[in-house]
């Protein structure tokens, strides 16, 4: 490797612009759209709540930060729940995002 690309791979800018780039690309908005709408169909019971096995990451996160907020802040209600679900349910649309291109990447070619 040469040292301008030992640098290239250091640079802590390249990460934060590749971050950036997932979290406004089309792809993760929409599956964060059918991540909060899996969620939607279970609360409001078209659905069974199992649906919600597909938000399990974001539920367990927010779950976690609601109690936190609870009990070291005195935090009542559910005033963190639904904004933490948020968060971290777009959170988990970009890590689905970033999973499937790298499966993509590393399988193309594959079997062919």
């Amino acid at each position: 490797m040469t040292p301008t690309s030992r640098r290239a791979v250091r640079d802590p800018r390249r990460l934060a612009r590749g971050f950036a780039r997932l979290a406004t690309d089309l792809t993760t908005v929409a599956v964060f759209a059918v991540l909060a709408a899996a969620w939607a169909v279970g609360f409001f019971g078209v659905l069974p709540k199992e649906i919600w096995v597909v938000d399990f990451p974001a539920l367990v996160a927010a779950f976690f930060f609601d109690t936190l907020a609870a009990n070291e802040f005195g935090v009542r209600e559910t005033a963190t729940f639904y904004p933490a679900l948020a968060v971290f349910g777009y959170l988990e649309a970009m890590v689905v995002v970033a999973v499937g291109r790298v499966l993509r990447t590393r399988l193309v070619g594959v079997g062919e």
